[in-house]
């Protein structure tokens, strides 16, 4: 099974399509591709398909949309048994439904690998491939999350939560290029910067570049920008580390490097 969600819904068996047409069958398949070999609940399919309040008939009716998975399942595996080896694939629990899939190929499972493979090659020292790893897990991301599904409240959680691991996983990334002097992330960093107006970790970057390469005013530009949409967005000022990068620059202390996440990132 090849499984991916950094993007549209799009599961495969033996190179054909498993997702069913019914939304509400495609919410229980994203469920149970991001909790693979572990069993979803069956209340938590039913809040994501129902939201606070199931119908009565809620019970048949999510047997019926793990009986459409499992007739795509079987379409797609040869012989006369393709029935029972997708329930073999798609396992009916005591509490909720598992997917054992075999020999998978998840983009998720994927992306957090080659972050764990970064994360060894940064512990090592090798800063280098520690950036062009996570480069390459960025790499997997189509889209957001499940773009093509309107997620309820338990896909939208896990949604939230790629999410934020992905911009952790960035702020990683521009750290190391940073670290490894490769200023060229400047043009990066403004449309990050533009993107995230709050975030302090894109705009402190984006100061250290510019400053690194000659621009102080401008590093000292981004600043005061961004201490103005704090205080006008949120009635905040900038960090103390902020304010101690902007003093730096006004002295060409240039002993100040940028943030960089500690340990390891995962989910």
């Amino acid at each position: 099974m090849i499984a991916n969600v950094l993007g549209s819904l799009r599961v495969t068996m033996n190179g054909e399509s498993v997702v069913p047409a019914a939304p509400k069958a495609r919410k229980v398949l994203a469920l149970l591709v991001l909790n693979p070999g572990r069993v979803v609940q069956t209340d938590a399919m039913e809040r994501e398909v129902w939201g606070a309040r199931s119908p009565r008939s809620a019970t048949t009716s999510l047997q019926n949309y793990v009986m459409q998975i499992r007739k795509h399942l079987g379409r797609t595996l040869p012989g006369d048994t393709g029935s029972a080896r997708a329930k073999q694939i798609l396992v009916t629990e005591q509490t909720g439904y598992r997917l054992a899939a075999q020999d998978d190929q998840f983009d998720v499972r994927r992306y957090h690998a080659l972050v764990a493979e970064a994360d060894a090659a940064e512990a090592a020292g090798d800063l280098a491939e520690a950036s062009a790893l996570i480069r390459c897990a960025l790499d997997l991301w189509r889209d957001e999350p499940l773009a093509d599904l309107p997620t309820g409240p338990v896909l939208q959680s896990h949604v939230m939560r790629l999410e934020e691991n992905r911009k952790a996983v960035l702020r990683k990334r521009i750290s190391l290029d940073l670290q490894l002097h490769r200023y060229e992330v400047v043009g990066e960093l403004r449309a990050l910067a533009a993107l995230h107006p709050y975030d302090e970790m894109f705009h402190e970057c984006l100061m250290i570049a510019l400053d690194r390469t000659g621009r102080r005013n401008d590093a000292l530009s981004v600043y005061q920008s961004l201490r103005s949409a704090l205080a006008e967005g949120i009635g905040l000022e900038p960090s103390a580390r902020l304010r101690e990068l902007q003093k730096a620059i006004l002295v060409s202390d240039d002993s100040l490097t940028p943030a960089v996440p500690q340990g390891g990132i995962r989910v």
